[in-house]
């Protein structure tokens, strides 16, 4: 138990706050370290201990990986030799060097190797490590229960992670390259101010990286020369990699829609090949336009069915509990009960205009009005009797007794339906007897309500 106490979990939200902390930092020495390798200048006393800090907040975070649990194939390691073993591994190497204060000992390495400032240069070694910190950053940590004390969700869209790190690591690359072009080229607008300088170098990187080359500014010298050919050859690859993720992302970017107008096109290969009516296949057509518009082309069913049990019972609550609610015989219902109703539920959809039942007919379901509104019609004489909104429930009496449907139910705009059907809650009730029991008492007063009323209105 010591041993889970004294190691920090790498999903814990404070290791990912720290890790954002970190990712700040190694991006700071990322972008100052060349620029100060090209452009030498004499540090101010705060700029001085600021970098200083950053040292001491890489020299912590090289200790809190010794005492930071890994992940394999989804298990927590918390073994400390391992942990370390792993540590000493990857990346350790990198993480000394970039923590390491080597201007401290400068007189040293003057001395017995004949550098000094040019060791900073090590510092960039722990970019490298901005990948898995970015990575890691793309998932936020959040507080679960006991038994899994964290849980990830992701924040960022793959996609849209691939094409900001991308856009990050471009950016600092062209950037390197900018303020190698000034190092092999110290010549290069020698009379001009730094800034201007450092402008022009990135517009020649970006210009090179990009395979456009105006060819106003060129190599004069064999290194220069040799330096512009290699940073071509990169930017060849970075200008295929940029095509291929540019149209795998647009092509992803709303897939939903590509695969509506694929079904949309199927359906119009149906109602060609089977000649159906104008009429007919317009109403095809709008319903899954319709469908695609309040639905978004997705599948509820196909996803319902993947569900595991445990988690398709809590998704039914949370969507479908204040539906049942309000249905008077199931207010007073046991929870268990309600969980079993809410699982039984079936989608329906229907168009303005459609008739859902009709007055006369069979009852088999009773139906709950997610969204949408329809109409209670007196099928004989065509009397609006009432309008129902979403949240509102009709054809409820269908699961309680046999008697035939009284009114016709017509769809008084695009209705996004739940249904229950009769033979569930018969299956339902047998596993509560008492509350059949209760809906046996609701169905006798019911026919007893209805007879009374035949006898009044013969008389």
């Amino acid at each position: 138990m010591s041993i889970l106490k004294n190691m920090i979990h790498p999903n814990s939200p404070y290791k990912r706050i720290w890790d954002l902390f970190v990712f700040l930092c190694i991006t700071y020495f990322a972008i100052e370290v060349p620029i100060r390798l090209v452009f030498p200048h004499k540090l101010t006393v705060g700029v001085t201990h600021f970098e200083r800090f950053i040292q001491i907040i890489f020299g912590i975070d090289l200790v809190l990986n010794f005492f930071t649990s890994i992940l394999k194939d989804r298990l927590v390691i918390q073994n400390k030799k391992i942990v370390a073993k792993t540590y000493l591994k990857s990346w350790f190497l990198i993480d000394f060097l970039s923590a390491f204060p080597f201007d401290l000992f400068g007189g040293f390495f003057f001395e017995y190797f004949g550098v000094t400032d040019s060791l900073k240069i090590l510092r960039l070694l722990r970019s490298v490590r901005v990948f898995e910190l970015f990575k890691s950053l793309r998932m936020l940590a959040l507080g679960a229960d006991s038994e899994d004390r964290f849980k990830l969700i992701e924040v960022i869209n793959p996609m849209t992670f691939r094409l900001i790190f991308f856009v990050y690591w471009t950016s600092l690359f062209a950037h390197w390259v900018a303020c190698g072009w000034i190092y092999l080229t110290p010549e290069f607008l020698a009379d001009k101010d730094i800034y201007t300088r450092y402008i022009r170098s990135l517009y020649w990187s970006v210009t090179t990286l990009t395979t456009i080359g105006y060819g106003d500014i060129t190599p004069t010298t064999n290194p220069q020369t040799i330096y512009t050919m290699g940073v071509m050859i990169l930017g060849v690859g970075i200008y295929g990699y940029v095509i291929g993720n540019i149209s795998t992302l647009l092509s992803n970017l709303d897939i939903s829609r590509v695969t509506f107008q694929e079904k949309l096109n199927t359906i119009n290969s149906f109602i060609k090949y089977k000649k159906l009516p104008p009429q007919l296949a317009n109403r095809i057509r709008s319903y899954y336009i319709n469908l695609w518009e309040n639905k978004h082309g997705i599948d509820e069913t196909e996803i319902w069915n993947q569900l595991p049990s445990g988690i398709k019972i809590d998704v039914s609550m949370f969507l479908h509990n204040h539906l049942i609610s309000v249905v008077p015989f199931f207010k007073n219902a046991p929870e268990e009960l309600k969980r079993e109703v809410v699982l039984e539920l079936k989608p329906a959809y229907y168009m303005k205009g459609d008739v859902i039942f009709r007055e006369g007919d069979v009852p088999h379901n009773m139906y709950f009005l997610s969204k949408g509104q329809v109409e209670v019609i007196k099928e004989k004489t065509g009397e609006l009797l009432a309008t129902l909104n979403s949240g509102s429930f009709f054809g409820e009496m269908s699961l309680i007794d046999d008697s035939l449907r009284t009114a016709t139910i017509r769809a008084g705009s695009y209705c996004d339906v739940y249904t229950l059907s009769k033979d569930a809650f018969s299956e339902i009730l047998r596993h509560h007897p008492s509350f059949a029991k209760h809906i046996n008492v609701i169905a006798l007063e019911r026919k007893q309500h209805q007879s009374s009323f035949k006898e009044s209105d013969e008389s």
